[in-house]
Order: C-alpha cells, then structure tokens, then sequence
C-alpha cells in the first residue's frame, strides 16, 4: 500500500525502529516513568513518538480540556451577530472565547469553514492553532444533540429529562449526578450504571432503590451499604454477598427486619444524620478490596467491567469482550486497540485523546461524534480526513478549517507532520497552557488539585470565583436550620424559596422533580448545595491510578487503587473472597 504520508512515515519509522523498552523522565513533574515493550508496540502501530509526560502528567492535561465530572454552569452572553440573550454555558463572561446558543450552533446558518486559515510553517503549530481556536465560536456545554430537555447538563449522550448532571449516557430523569449510564430516576449519585431509583450513592451497578450505596452492584431495596454485591433488603451493611435481610451485618428473619426498618424515619433529617455518622464507622472499619474489577481478563486497572487486555486502565463500561486492548485508558464503553484516551464510546484505534462517540483511527484530538482519521481536532461532528480543525461539521479533507483536494490534503500534512516531529510538537496532546477552561473548574482540579499561585505560575487558565447565578429577589431565603427537619413537614411552597447551603453559603433551589422524589422516597431535603454534594462524593471515589504494596492479611504484593498513605486494611482478591463470601 503507498503511503499517505512518506516523508513523515520515514522520518518516525527512523525514531522506533530501535526503540527499547526504557525508563523517561516526565518533564512536568520530573519523575521517572516506564516505557514498556508493549507501549512499544502501540506507538510503532500509531507511528508517534514516545510521549514526554508520565502517565498521571498525560491524564491531567487531557483533564484539564474537559469539565464533565462536575456540571458547572455560567450565564454569559451568546456571540452571535444580534443576538442579545443570556445562555447556559461553563464559559464564563469573562472568558474570551466566543459561544452560540445550541439552537444556532447546531444550525446552516454558519459554517465553521469561514474561519479557515492557511498553515503558516514559519510558526509553531500549537501557537496557529490556539488562535484559530480562539476564533471559532463553541458549543456552550457540549450538548448531545440527539438528548431531550437537558438544558443543565454538560456532554452526554440521547440523554432524557435531566438536570444539572455531568455526561448523563443513555439515562434519564438523572438530577445532581456525574456520570449516569443506562441510569433513570435517581437523585445524587456519582457514576450509577444501569440503576433505577436510586439516591446518594458512589459507583453503583445495576441496583434499584438504594440509598446511600456505595462500591456495590446488583442489590434492591437496601440502604447504608459499602462493597455488597447481589443483596436485597439490607441495611448498615459492608462486605455482604448474596444475602438477604442483613441489618448492621446481622441477619434477621423477613419479619424482624421489616419490623426495624419501619421504626426509622428516613424523611426527618436528624435521623438520617444518626445512622450517616455510625455507617460512616463501619466502613472505616471494613475490609476494602483492593481493585474492583468484575469480569476482566489478563487486565491491570480498577472499576473495569467485561474487558480484556486492559493495562492500567479504569471505569469500563459495556458487555463481555466489548472492551479490549487498552492502555492507560479512563472511561469507556465499546473501545478497542486504544490508548492514553479518556470517555469514549464506539471507538477504536485512537491515541492521546478525549470525548468521543463513534471515531476510528484518532490522534490528540477531542469533543469528536462521528469521526473518522483526524489529528489535532476539536469538537468536530461527522467529519473524516481533518487535520488541525475545530467546530466543523460533514467535512472531509481539511486543514486548519480549509478545504483541500485529496491529493493536496495529503501532500499538505505530510509536510506538517514531518515538521512537527523536528520541532517537538507532533506526538504531544494540545498544552495544558492553551485551554481555554478555567483549571478551578475542570476535571483536573478534582484528581490534580492546584492553588491559585500553583496555577498562575504554570501559566494555566485561572478565573476568579463567580456570584451565583439565581436572583434571590424571586424567592424566600432560608437558612439551613430553618429548613424542616421532617420531609412530611414540607409544603410545595418550598418550591418559591432559595436554600443557603450550609457548607458554602451559596443558595440553591429545589425543583419540583426532586421534591416528589424525596417525598416518594420519604427522605429529607438536603442543606447543601447540589455542586458541593457532587464535590463531596468525589472524596468518596478511587483515584485513576495504582499503587503496588502488601496485602494486609497474607502480605502478598499486590496492586490497588487505594492510597497506602490513608493506611486503609485493604485485601488482596484472594485474601478478599475468603473473608467476605
């Protein structure tokens, strides 16, 4: 087969074809990192050159272009001609990037081509592209537009009736929640897979009316639970499996623990507060397995469903053999032969990128649906053969948002990528220092936290706190003492009052969805706010990344999510299913 590329393909076939397996130093935070034989073997099937940053460095940058786990919300003016309405975006006014309504964005009545610019090979490819980036207007949140009523969620995928979530996928009637998939009807819960009214829970699979569940799958009609698997009926339990009627651990007949359940009042908050505080011990406590992996196969990762030959690798979604061959990848569902990607769906053969659904054969590229061979892309829909191009839609051989023919398209970025390679850039996602997100907000900030002085002096993006966005003159404040402590004791009229969070001060409103869910399900209104209850379940999750140390019971080495410096009694597999099951 002729090349596309000769130049190019020459000149890297040069760099890897005596490429060892080696140890690098990352140039951001200057520790050392592995290149293994088997990274070898991608990059030589991806022809790009062994990357510069370590495997957490490579994660925070492509974090730090995206903001979906937390669902944060702006109102700044739309930048089209004449139009003079405010919008939901997470770009804040003060940021200079410009954004359209979804209705005109998604629209013929603009076409991103116009902001097309020749390449300029006498300047650096990242500094071209960061001004064309800056010209081309943007979606404000990212908005699928196949998902019905969802003006207040960020991503996602034919999402229905949710509110203030971050990539509902494939869910509905999802309110206070990142990453919902094949969810519907729950109420604050981060990353539920296949649940259904559920509330308060952290990475819960396949359960129905759980409450304040976290780590566990496959349970219905239980509460307070921590690692349990396939229970039913179960309160104040850790580490149970295929149990029934399990009060604190303890097993009750039917009618015991139905008797018990009913003395507790879940709708009166003081109540509720009670049993947190003394499940909050257990699970201090409790065994912790050290990965939580369910059906995987010559895999090294953690939260990894139906896959095999995943290398550190986390939150895989989707059925058996659905997800295979990954390397240092974060968040999918259906991706194969892939690496350093984070959230993608329907992909395969794709390197160093993020955000996409349905793409094939990508590199350092992101925010793509429907993408086919694109390098150095952003929020592109339906195009094939890009290169350097942003905002397009049902294009094909372009570069910098310029349309070529064919041959000359070829021709064109053979000779970029081949001077990409001598200067550095080619092989290298797009810098932390050009995205226009402010770092505070993106998803960086929650598993790379940095200060203000960390962020101005690493040249980041950086915005000062914004006011609330809701006008408090239209609404009776109350303080969270003065909240009823008994949902029975709420009146619809709660509905035309702004609740000051207890935590951070800032008001928020219940909507008339949450407040039938909560009277439903008999629990209380909450005191804090619905960004915050979001932040202060992300404390609750496993970080995307592995430590190697003893198992705490038989001493074995062994890999594991969790922090050795919180110094939890983590179990390996083996040592896990003898005490648990």
């Amino acid at each position: 087969m002729i090349s596309k590329t000769p130049k190019f393909e020459a000149a890297i076939n040069e760099i890897l074809k005596e490429l060892k397996p080696h140890i690098k130093n990352c140039k951001q935070c200057g520790a050392n990192f592995d290149v293994f034989p088997e990274d070898i073997e991608f990059y030589k099937k991806f022809l790009v050159p062994t990357p510069t940053l370590c495997p957490d460095c490579r994660t925070q940058r492509r974090f730090g272009y995206r903001i979906t786990f937390l669902p944060i919300f702006y109102k700044r003016n739309c930048n089209v001609f004449g139009h003079t309405e405010k919008i939901i975006s997470f770009y804040s006014q003060e940021n200079k990037i410009k954004v359209y309504d979804d209705e005109y964005y998604f629209s013929d009545k603009w076409d991103a081509m116009e902001f097309g610019i020749d390449y300029d090979f006498s300047k650096p490819f990242f500094e071209q592209f960061y001004d064309l980036n800056m010209s081309v207007p943007h979606q404000s949140l990212f908005h699928d537009p196949k998902s019905i009523n969802c003006d207040y969620v960020i991503g996602g995928v034919s999402a229905k009736n949710c509110y203030y979530v971050g990539i509902p996928y494939l869910s509905e009637n999802i309110y206070y929640a990142a990453t919902a998939t094949f969810s519907r009807d729950c109420v604050d819960v981060n990353e539920a897979d296949g649940c259904e009214q559920c509330y308060e829970g952290v990475y819960t699979l396949r359960c129905y009316n759980c409450k304040f569940c976290y780590w566990s799958s496959n349970c219905i009609d239980s509460a307070f639970l921590y690692n349990c698997r396939n229970c039913s009926h179960c309160f104040g339990c850790v580490n149970l499996w295929n149990k029934e009627y399990y009060f604190f651990n303890q097993r009750l007949t039917k009618e015991e623990y139905e008797r018990k359940i009913k003395e507790i009042n879940f709708g009166k908050r003081s109540v509720l507060n009670r049993y947190k505080k003394i499940f909050k011990e257990m699970v201090k406590a409790a065994i912790n397995k050290n990965v939580n992996n369910i059906k995987t196969e010559n895999s090294l990762g953690d939260t990894l469903n139906n896959c095999k030959n995943c290398f550190y690798s986390f939150r895989t979604i989707g059925k058996s053999g659905d997800n295979e061959n990954l390397r240092y990848y974060i968040y999918g569902d259906r991706v194969s032969h892939s690496m350093d990607m984070f959230g993608a769906a329907n992909t395969s053969y794709s390197y160093e990128s993020t955000g996409f659904a349905s793409a094939n054969n990508m590199k350092f590229s992101m925010t793509i649906r429907n993408g086919l061979e694109m390098e150095y892309c952003m929020e592109c829909n339906n195009c094939e053969h890009c290169f350097g191009c942003v905002g397009l839609k049902n294009k094909k051989y372009c570069i910098f948002n310029k349309q070529y023919l064919a041959d000359e398209y070829w021709r064109l970025v053979d000779d970029i990528k081949s001077t990409m390679l001598k200067s550095g850039e080619y092989g290298e996602f797009f810098p932390l220092t050009d995205s226009p997100l402010n770092y505070s907000d993106s998803n960086a900030s929650l598993y790379f936290p940095a200060s203000k002085e960390e962020i101005l002096k690493n040249n980041w993006h950086f915005e000062e706190e914004k006011e609330n966005i809701i006008d408090l003159s239209q609404f009776t404040v109350l303080k969270s003492i003065e909240v009823p402590d008994d949902i029975s004791d709420v009146s619809d009229d709660i509905l035309k009052s702004a609740i000051v969070c207890e935590e951070t001060g800032k008001p928020f409103l219940i909507t008339s969805f949450e407040l039938e869910f909560y009277r439903e399900h008999n629990l209380p209104l909450p005191t804090v706010h619905p960004l915050q209850r979001i932040k202060n379940r992300f404390l609750l999750m496993r970080p995307f990344r592995l430590w190697q140390y003893p198992c705490s019971k038989c001493g074995e080495m062994m890999y594991s999510s969790l922090d050795p410096a919180k110094k939890l009694n983590v179990y390996c597999e083996r040592c896990y299913r003898e005490e648990v099951v």
